[in-house]
């Protein structure tokens, strides 16, 4: 077993962090561990203690990622392009984000630019959203 040590800084606040994992498991069985806080951003620092902060940047990021994920594989073409089988926003379109509330319960507010999506592409892109995340906890616009 040996024991590597990451510094992160999501693009999601400001927030940098060391955590811990096994570099002898495969990605899928991986465990990070929070290490230690450099810095706590603005949108975490509040937060009773380091894990709850932990907690909300690793459930944040991910929510931002798999936003744009579900709605390439769910949306229209006219957002992706097909690059070795994957898909791929168009050079053309933008995908913006922002976050609103107060960590642990902050709210991701997603839109695009270079594309009109139509009210029932945002409504379908909604639901499925929805359901996954639970309502509320992502918005497109």
């Amino acid at each position: 077993m040996t024991i590597q040590t990451t510094r992160y800084s999501p693009d999601t606040c400001a927030c940098v962090i060391d955590y811990t994992w096994d570099d002898t498991l495969t990605e899928d069985n991986r465990v990070h561990s929070l290490k230690t806080y450099i810095n706590k951003c603005p949108s975490h620092i509040s937060l009773a203690t380091d894990n709850d902060r932990w907690n909300a940047v690793f459930e944040e990021n991910p929510r931002k990622n798999k936003t744009l994920q579900n709605i390439l594989d769910n949306g229209p073409a006219t957002l992706y392009d097909l690059v070795n089988g994957s898909k791929q926003l168009k050079r053309t379109i933008t995908y913006s984000f922002s976050w609103s509330g107060t960590a642990p319960n902050r709210v991701l507010t997603v839109s695009f630019t270079g594309i009109v999506l139509t009210t029932n592409q945002k409504n379908i892109a909604q639901t499925f959203l929805n359901n996954q995340f639970g309502a509320g906890k992502v918005l497109i616009v």
